[in-house]
């Protein structure tokens, strides 16, 4: 039933003609994986805010099971300022998804022009990635019936496939193809129409469910409105990490804070010290604004593969 429900609102998500564009501005490609142009200087009105024409963005932190945790409130002007970017663009602007290369996630979303971002799916771990459609392109497909596929269509609506199979998959690329943006693998689906759907014993040995760790999600509030969740691990002093349970459970509550209907989705991405919120904020030293890593910002970068971002459309 949970399979056909989410099915169901896929397809009904995907018929809906594409998002107004705000006056005055171009639409970024929604094809191929052109940076978005450079935030302004001034559109950084703290170490938490970030606000132009097109975008904002706020950045909360709190504690829960003896962890911080750290929620950005994003609301964007068009579909085609929810982009992905894979590490390879640190070294060539022209990179793809046909690469495996790892950068450090501050490196992607500097390289990227990221207002904000957060980690992937870690797609070049083809056993644990079975799909990877990346701006209305498909480089993978090995759905094995195992996880939770979460698309993100050409309006900027997400949505799940659930315990997705290679055939249902296959079926479901044929009837929809056009209207695909983009396709992650890591899941499970954590929220849905407001309330957490991960039992207090769920297990998923895969993403170490039971496991006191780092996590991150991203998740959609309302048309163009979303918020993207990371916290701490127990590498941060003082910090002992969150179960899956305990992070739903965050990711519901955050999401009911900032909208009063909650998360219509939030999906679970990879976690561990790959967790990683990345935003920009003056760094004193230097005199100039740096990327930096929001969540667990005391312990070292672990190289990831790709990273989800928002762009400004203001040039």
């Amino acid at each position: 039933m949970r399979k056909t429900a989410l099915l169901i609102l896929v397809l009904c998500t995907l018929t809906l003609m594409p998002a107004a564009l705000a006056e005055g501005f171009e639409p970024l490609p929604m094809d191929d994986f052109q940076t978005g142009p450079m935030p302004s200087e001034a559109g950084y009105l703290s170490g938490t805010e970030y606000e132009d024409a097109s975008i904002s963005v706020k950045i909360y932190q709190d504690r829960y099971a003896d962890t911080d945790y750290f929620f950005a409130h994003i609301k964007i002007s068009h579909p085609s300022q929810l982009r992905t970017a894979p590490a390879g663009i640190v070294a060539s602007p022209s990179a793809t998804f046909q690469y495996e290369t790892e950068n450090k996630a501050t490196q992607i979303a500097r390289a990227a022009n990221a207002v904000i971002a957060i980690n992937g799916d870690y797609y070049t771990k083809a056993d644990k990635c079975a799909v990877v459609l990346r701006q209305n392109r498909q480089y993978r497909n090995f759905a094995n019936g195992l996880t939770d596929l979460l698309v993100i269509d050409m309006n900027g609506d997400l949505s799940v496939l659930s315990n997705c199979t290679k055939q249902y998959y296959k079926e479901f690329i044929d009837q929809n193809r056009a209207q695909l943006y983009n396709i992650f693998c890591f899941g499970p689906l954590i929220v849905q129409d407001g309330a957490s759907v991960i039992p207090e014993g769920y297990q998923n040995n895969s993403i170490g469910s039971q496991k006191a760790t780092q996590r991150s999600a991203i998740a959609q509030l309302g048309p163009l409105e979303y918020m993207l969740v990371s916290t701490n691990g127990p590498q941060s002093p003082g910090n002992k990490g969150m179960t899956l349970y305990e992070f739903a459970q965050v990711c519901e509550d955050a999401g009911k804070r900032l909208n009063e209907n909650g998360c219509r989705i939030a999906y679970n991405l990879d976690g561990g010290n790959s967790a990683a919120m990345i935003f920009r904020e003056m760094d004193p030293a230097k005199g100039t604004m740096q990327m930096k890593r929001v969540n667990s910002s005391d312990i070292s970068e672990r190289h990831l593969s790709d990273i989800i971002y928002f762009a400004t459309l203001v040039r």
